[in-house]
């Protein structure tokens, strides 16, 4: 996983309870490659294969960009 800064705007988001991505890990990685990070609090796995749904937070970072 590379950890350079990286040349463009980003935003990461993390899961508290993310049983994937640790959310610690997911931090250091945003930090590391100079993201905005948004804690999404506890809701499991961001992945609509996994069932996590409609995300209305979605569509404000998006629309952030």
């Amino acid at each position: 996983m590379p950890r350079e800064r990286l040349p463009f705007p980003s935003i990461v988001v993390g899961s508290r309870n993310d049983p994937i991505g640790k959310f610690e890990r997911i931090r250091e990685l945003a930090q590391a490659w100079g993201s905005r990070f948004v804690d999404a609090g506890e809701v499991g796995h961001l992945s609509p294969a996994d069932g996590y749904g409609t995300w209305p937070m979605a569509e404000a970072l998006i629309r952030e960009f």
